[in-house]
């Protein structure tokens, strides 16, 4: 009883997180990798100089692998199995 003194008894019973809250943040964590790489991305495609140095061929190539990174939340199977782009 004096443990009990020391630590209290004011604490509130464990509660396992439903498959849903699970899957919540599991999708903030797919969802901040996929951010991180489209950051990268930005930083070269909305850069007019670096741009305009591309041919049309290489330019779609980044705009597509940039929409692919944008579609990943609409994945079948998201958050469990994203599937990134390779960056062309």
């Amino acid at each position: 009883s004096s443990v009990m003194a020391l630590i209290g008894t004011g604490f509130t019973p464990y509660v396992a997180p439903t498959q849903t809250e699970i899957d919540a943040e599991l999708a903030v964590s797919v969802r901040a990798e996929r951010n991180v790489l489209l950051l990268e991305v930005d930083a070269y495609v909305s850069n007019p100089l670096r741009w305009s140095e591309l041919d049309a061929p290489t330019q779609a190539l980044w705009a597509t692998y940039r929409q692919a990174l944008l579609d990943v939340p609409q994945q079948e199977g998201f958050p469990h199995t994203p599937i990134f782009p390779e960056e062309p």
